[in-house]
């Protein structure tokens, strides 16, 4: 089995733009080991043990029908993560993952990838987003990963500006959070974490033009740091 330390999650960046709604931490650690193992792999059909898809998720827990309970809520809301494409005349609505069987006399999960969609894992271009998947599941709340995946599109330039009702929909933030719930529950603990990760990570709230709401946000920071952290700093789990 290939070492999660050395696992690199890879593709294409328009896959940032699909809200992970109502996933859970753990949920995305799953989603994105499938990702990750699913490269290079083409229409082919994997299987992946459950022995395997713990290693590559830290899933602690090593009970099979808790584990398989998990796996099925995972892909029932991978049914709900859909693509959306749209042109002149058509719109569509693709799921990446089109088979996932679950066999619990083996411990095999078996997943193939939507043919309309296997450009974006395998399809990489020059728009593409990458980073190790221990760093993606030593992170612990989902609102943190999801920001660490889209700062890290951007980990050449170091800024990252972002619509606020964008920001709400991409971290599927409660329609409920006000701006000061998204500062003390969101902004402030994510920074703290992504710390680990990113030097000198800012974030600038930029009002509109008129009244006094904000507009955007904008975060900056001046690299990347070499060494992953060993444990978590900080457990912020939603």
């Amino acid at each position: 089995m290939e070492k999660k330390t050395n696992l690199k999650i890879a593709y294409q960046n328009e896959l940032n733009l699909v809200p992970l709604k109502n996933f859970n931490a753990k949920q995305m650690d799953l989603f994105f080991a499938l990702c990750a193992r699913m490269k290079n792999k083409g229409l082919r059909k994997v299987s992946f043990t459950f022995e395997e898809l713990r290693e590559l998720s830290d899933y602690k827990i090593t009970a099979i029908e808790p584990f398989t309970n998990d796996l099925e809520q995972l892909y029932k809301k991978m049914l709900n993560l859909t693509y959306r494409t749209e042109t002149e005349t058509k719109i569509s609505y693709f799921v990446l993952f089109t088979g996932f069987v679950i066999d619990k006399s083996e411990e095999i999960v078996e997943v193939s990838v939507n043919p309309d969609l296997e450009h974006i894992i395998n399809g990489i271009s020059s728009e593409f987003n990458k980073f190790e998947l221990l760093a993606f599941t030593s992170i612990q709340s989902k609102y943190t990963k999801t920001l660490f995946r889209l700062l890290m599109q951007f980990q050449s330039t170091g800024f990252y500006v972002v619509k606020i009702e964008d920001f709400r929909a991409l971290l599927d933030i409660p329609k409920s959070y006000q701006m000061t719930d998204i500062t003390q529950r969101i902004l402030k603990p994510s920074l703290i974490e992504l710390s680990q990760y990113f030097n000198d990570l800012k974030v600038n709230k930029i009002k509109a033009r008129k009244g006094n709401k904000i507009d955007r946000l904008e975060f900056t920071f001046s690299g990347l740091k070499t060494d992953l952290p060993k444990v978590p700093l900080h457990d912020w789990t939603k």
